[in-house]
């Protein structure tokens, strides 16, 4: 996912937190972006992770 898209779902989410204060009747979207955003931020600390341990072996040799 890219940068943009994860900003645009964090300025959504930060919108439909205002609406679900006013009306229950979209929790539901919320839930929804906020796995989103988790799933997204889970896989860029994946490849973060992944790019840590191949550059450990570069400088290693």
């Amino acid at each position: 996912m890219s940068d943009q898209l994860l900003q645009d779902l964090i300025e959504a989410r930060h919108k439909l937190a205002q609406l679900v204060l006013m009306d229950r009747v979209y929790a539901p979207v919320f839930q929804r972006v906020e796995r989103e955003i988790a799933a997204a931020e889970a896989e860029r600390d994946l490849v973060e992770r992944a790019r840590a341990v191949v550059q450990f072996h570069k400088a290693a040799g």
